[in-house]
């Protein structure tokens, strides 16, 4: 099985496979320049940005009502995130604020916490570069390091996040300026879909790991 989120990122990059036959329809197949084309592979910069934008968004919320749902008391949340959802509370002049946290009102702190955290980050989160996914995932899940599980052979954790952020960035200048400071190119799309893939292969399986570990059960 595989988590929702995969499976709409599964969904939503199908809109690149038809950007790709309206290519071939436009410049043909084979080797050599296509002329024509530059706003079709600007626009799969585009796709692919928003497909990984929304599976990070999806699989942070899923993820987080699963650890919500199933883990089997308070003392089992992430420190972090308890730290993250009772410093409002603990904020307050009143003192009767506390009693919040009594029975199940934890839960109820919790949800409150999950929807600040994702006004937060996600109301403004457009450039889902590493630094913001890593920020994201800690706060609300209390992941440590999300994108230090982005390494596969041939490719470093370190040189994961870079390729991911310079291709995010390239996505920026297109969507403000409406165009690059050089062309952009086919395979620049093709890459960028299969590092985005790897990402969310590896993603997936770091989050499942840490369910498992602060449940006791697997979310997928």
């Amino acid at each position: 099985m595989q988590s929702n989120a995969k499976n709409r990122f599964d969904a939503n990059k199908r809109d690149i496979d038809e950007l790709w036959r309206i290519h071939e329809e436009v410049a043909g197949v084979g080797a050599g320049r296509k002329h024509g084309v530059d706003v079709l592979n600007r626009a799969a910069i585009v796709f692919v940005t928003a497909c990984w934008e929304s599976f990070i968004e999806d699989l942070a919320v899923e993820a987080f009502d699963f650890m919500l749902s199933n883990v089997p008391s308070a003392d089992k949340i992430p420190s972090k995130v308890r730290d993250q959802a009772t410093k409002p509370l603990f904020e307050q002049e009143d003192s009767r604020e506390v009693w919040k946290l009594a029975d199940n009102g934890w839960r109820a702190l919790l949800s409150s916490h999950r929807g600040s955290t994702l006004e937060k980050w996600l109301g403004h989160f457009h450039t889902p570069k590493t630094e913001q996914v890593d920020k994201l995932y800690e706060d609300l899940l209390g992941v440590k390091k999300l994108s230090s599980q982005w390494h596969w052979q041939g490719m470093s954790v370190a040189s994961a996040a870079e390729k991911l952020d310079e291709y995010v960035t390239i996505r920026g200048n297109i969507a403000h300026r409406t165009a690059h400071d050089e062309a952009v190119h086919k395979n620049w799309g093709t890459d960028f879909l299969r590092h985005a893939e790897r990402l969310v292969e590896k993603s997936e399986a770091a989050v499942n790991d840490h369910l498992m570990r602060v449940c006791k059960k697997a979310p997928w």
